[in-house]
């Protein structure tokens, strides 16, 4: 490998680094639409049954519903 390779590797890497932290502080990542039976992501949120149905899933995990988080 030529000695200016790795420098421009990881020059690389770090612009990719720096790209990604300002795309997560700004937010600009579009949220996701649920959809499943014809409900909207409120009525799934509010739906008792599909919250126990996620959580079952996700036993070693916590759901937040409030913030639509499922923290493992």
């Amino acid at each position: 490998m030529p000695t200016r390779t790795l420098p421009a590797i990881m020059t690389l890497l770090c612009l990719v680094t720096v790209l990604n932290a300002i795309v997560m502080f700004l937010n600009l990542s579009q949220p996701s639409r649920a959809a499943v039976g014809g409900m909207s992501y409120q009525q799934l949120v509010n739906d008792p049954d599909f919250v126990r149905a996620v959580k079952t899933v996700a036993q070693d995990c916590r759901v937040n519903v409030d913030i639509a988080k499922v923290i493992c």
